[in-house]
């Protein structure tokens, strides 16, 4: 079923798409002077936008069919990075309708512009239109390193109002909507409920329907080093939620200060039936607050689980976890669950000093149990005695010399999970025997 879900969308896109060429060659626009050829033409940006807007909705919406496939966090980065590039169609679709109309009218451009403007649903097409751009433009590198998350953030729900106020003009003055006989409108029609539906269940409704039936509250907040903390969460029916070790959730707390946002934080030990753990390091303005303000007994909005980053990865007998900092997270739960499958693990652990190692009591009664061995590597701490400087392909081999006999399971800091997994291909392991989640959406 979920398979056949996968293809849904990309049929129905083609079929609109061939719809599109049939109205234009049959109908004769492609061959009614240039004024025709330009506005078919305008109507293809215009339906490029569209379906392209859809696709990138139904990436982000949390669709349960789909995530699986591919991982959240790798559906997240296509939508970055397709959202830098279907606004070019957006950009093309209103100046090629005008165009062609100023080709029929004699008008000058600007003119005709203003005149079209008029149109039914045309002027809070352009709004709507002006919103998405700026969303764009506000998440380019440049921009969004500038900008707080809540800044950023809401520039994104200003795309989703530039969605609805894009979507009036479509129906009143689409021309392939308005063709007959009328399939183009009804792939159309169905197209926008499939992605609808998606999104208002994923981002929305699910979220509601788990925290009516588990009820989620903080149970207790525990310090794990002196910039992160724990945070136990319960509720009813705790034994149903479906997470892994080694997911991630979007936890919203229902607390002033707290409602409008929701961040992703990993689960960091394994689900047990009466709790779920996230560990959350302070590093911006959210978790600074989640440690100052958050207390227990508030309740909780669980979006989620999300991730693949579980121990059906490991496909052989063998596991070797490298986590960088606050990475430990996904990792120490995995690690456990690996442990009790009956996997031999062994951990490289990374931080600056010892005073950054979270969970470090716990890993070390995870090495008593035999069957898995932590190394800790710290790279800014001189009289350490133990493993210093960065993890490379050279302390791979002299930690972990059986590596080629074990699946890779990689958290941590982005360049830092770059530079470790090139480490591991240099050093000949299968692509496919690497794993590693991005947790930043």
């Amino acid at each position: 079923m979920k398979k056949i879900l996968l293809y849904v969308f990309p049929v129905g896109g083609a079929a609109v798409l061939y719809l599109w060429y049939f109205d234009n060659t049959t109908g004769g626009a492609f061959f009614a002077g240039k004024a025709g050829l330009v506005l078919a033409f305008g109507r293809l940006a215009g339906i490029m936008a569209a379906l392209g807007v859809m696709g990138q909705l139904l990436l982000i919406s949390r669709a349960r069919w789909l995530e699986p496939l591919f991982g959240l966090d790798r559906l997240t980065r296509f939508h970055h990075l397709a959202g830098l590039i279907i606004p070019l169609a957006l950009l093309a679709h209103p100046p090629l309708v005008v165009w062609s109309h100023a080709l029929r009218t004699g008008n000058g451009f600007l003119a005709q512009y203003l005149t079209v403007l008029g149109w039914e649903g045309a002027l809070p097409a352009a709004c709507g239109g002006l919103l998405i751009i700026t969303a764009v433009i506000l998440s380019l590198p440049f921009a969004r390193r500038r900008l707080s998350y809540e800044a950023w953030h809401s520039a994104h729900l200003g795309a989703y109002l530039g969605l609805a106020f894009s979507i009036g003009h479509q129906f009143g003055l689409g021309g392939d909507l308005s063709s007959e006989p009328p399939y183009f409108a009804r792939i159309w029609y169905a197209l926008y409920a499939f992605v609808l539906a998606n999104l208002a269940w994923g981002r929305v409704l699910k979220p509601l329907w788990l925290y009516r039936a588990n009820k989620f509250v903080v149970e207790k907040i525990v310090p794990e080093t002196t910039e992160a903390e724990s945070i136990w969460i319960t509720g009813r029916g705790m034994a149903s939620v479906p997470a892994e070790a080694g997911q991630f959730a979007l936890l919203r707390f229902w607390a002033p200060g707290f409602r409008t946002q929701a961040h992703p934080f990993s689960v960091s030990r394994p689900p047990d039936g009466r709790y779920l753990r996230f560990t959350i390091k302070k590093s911006g303005d959210f978790t600074s607050a989640v440690h100052n303000s958050l207390k227990p007994g508030t309740p909780v909005i669980i979006d989620g689980p999300h991730g693949v980053f579980t121990e059906k990865k490991c496909l052989g007998d063998k596991a070797l976890l490298i986590a960088g900092g606050i990475g430990i997270t996904p990792l120490r739960a995995l690690g456990e669950s690996l442990l009790s499958s009956g996997k031999d693990c062994v951990l490289l652990y990374a931080n600056r000093a010892q005073k950054d190692i979270v969970f470090r009591r716990e890993l070390a009664e995870l090495e008593q149990e035999g069957g898995f061995r932590v190394h800790h590597v710290l790279s800014g701490e001189p009289d350490w005695q133990g493993e210093k400087g960065r993890i490379d392909a050279g302390m791979i081999k002299r930690l972990v010399p059986d590596f080629a006999e074990r699946d890779a399971f990689l958290c941590g800091p982005p360049p830092m999970v770059a530079a470790v997994s090139a480490a591991l291909t240099g050093l000949g392991v299968s692509r496919t025997r690497i794993h590693s989640e991005l947790f930043s959406l």
